[in-house]
């Protein structure tokens, strides 16, 4: 305590002085903290996001190659395009594939959906009812689709608010009717604003720039088919993509991985073109956790700069220190004190100052995180083991860059230094 005392009597005595040191110190600190914060924040995000997949899944999606395979048959001198997943796939990885619990069809339309005088364009999803309980959809109105809406071929949908609001509709969604593609569909429910961003759109072939509609799988292929047309200059392009997409469910999630690969050994043998993709969610969750993890390591080391230079400017101001309190080194040494005290009560100042830089740092941290924030949108999580290391970092500048002063004022001559003027 007596060593505490002194060195704050001694810091007050060039309070700017001390101050100026320590802000090499406060923004090391700070920056430290806000870049783990932010790498934290971008992890938990990660982690949301492909945590919504389910790292239980697998999800295979038909992806149209360069040079899709055409077969004559459309009609009024058309082209029929065939590729994608198919039926064969999908029964293939049922009746073969060992581990796999449930494995979902999905086909996709992008149709403009009318409302009265309204229109808007749109994505329909042909799901079955497990599939919106896999990927945790919530209906907040009204009721979700149900395996006899599929065994009655009935034309209800599931719609987004945004959609609702689309429109331009004030009147009770629930009980709307909707035509889509030429067939009248009835809104049972209504689903909750959480759709998927980022990776996991992608990976579920949700364009975030339209608005989801999720009819019963069985309705629409009853009743549509799995042909497109799209007319072009007097001609029209057919397409027949009998599968957009197939989610499997593995039973055991330690197995994932393994049967990844004999799905994907089935579908390299039942396709010739790369026509398919396969998203592995507990495999791109590594690899994704893996690359942020690099990059917070970099971020931190950047940051740490400050801290570094920080504590080049303690060493200085105490070396400068040193030099102006030669007469009082050799006086206490005149009076007894031995090298040991000296260092001690160097070192003492040197942690003090970045002790108080890393508590100042702390509560700087924290505006740079709210700005940051504020001002990008950026996810962020300070975590306390974040701010003891830091804490723990600054205290340990202040010891190793004291460390050389308070040697060097412990070496002094007692005799020269009481000759000092």
């Amino acid at each position: 305590m007596r060593l505490l005392s002194m060195a704050l009597r001694n810091l007050r005595g060039y309070a700017l002085r001390s101050f100026l040191t320590t802000l090499g110190v406060v923004f090391g600190v700070a920056s430290v903290i806000t870049m783990l914060a932010i790498g934290a924040g971008a992890e938990q995000a990660l982690l949301d996001e492909i945590g919504r997949l389910g790292i239980g899944n697998i999800i295979l999606n038909t992806v149209k190659p360069p040079e899709a395979t055409q077969d004559k048959g459309g009609g009024g001198g058309g082209w029929v395009h065939e590729y994608g997943l198919n039926y064969k796939d999908l029964a293939m990885i049922r009746n073969t594939v060992p581990g796999v619990g449930r494995a979902l069809p999905v086909h996709r339309r992008n149709p403009r959906v009318w409302h009265k005088s309204r229109k808007v364009d749109a994505t329909a999803y042909a799901v079955k009812p497990d599939h919106l309980k896999l990927f945790g959809y919530e209906v907040v109105r009204g009721r979700p689709l149900t395996h006899l809406d599929e065994a009655s071929l009935r034309q209800v949908c599931l719609v987004r608010s945004g959609l609702i609001q689309q429109l331009k509709s004030f009147q009770d969604p629930l009980g709307m009717d909707l035509l889509i593609n030429g067939l009248w569909y009835r809104i049972v429910g209504v689903l909750k604003d959480d759709a998927f961003r980022g990776y996991a759109a992608s990976a579920l072939g949700i364009n975030s720039k339209t608005k989801e509609i999720y009819v019963p799988y069985r309705t629409e292929i009853a009743k549509r088919g799995t042909r497109e047309h799209r007319r072009r200059q007097g001609s029209f392009e057919a397409t027949d993509v009998k599968l957009h997409q197939i989610v499997i469910e593995v039973e055991n999630p330690d197995e994932v991985v393994k049967v990844a690969q004999m799905v994907r050994r089935v579908l390299t043998k039942n396709h010739d073109d790369e026509d398919w993709k396969m998203v592995v969610p507990l495999e791109v969750l590594r690899q994704r956790r893996k690359t942020q993890q690099v990059f917070t390591y970099a971020m931190v080391a950047i940051a740490s700069i400050s801290l570094l230079v920080g504590g080049i400017g303690i060493a200085n101001i105490m070396l400068a220190t040193v030099t102006e309190r030669t007469r009082e080194i050799g006086i206490r040494r005149a009076l007894g004190a031995k090298r040991r005290h000296i260092v001690a009560q160097f070192l003492t100042e040197t942690t003090v100052l970045s002790t108080l830089g890393g508590i100042l740092g702390v509560a700087v941290s924290f505006g740079l995180i709210s700005l940051m924030q504020n001002f990008t949108g950026w996810d962020a999580i300070v975590k306390p083991i974040s701010i003891v290391l830091a804490l723990t970092i600054s205290m340990g500048t202040g010891i190793v860059f004291g460390i050389f002063p308070a040697r060097r004022a412990a070496m002094l001559d007692p005799i020269a230094a009481l000759r000092h003027e």
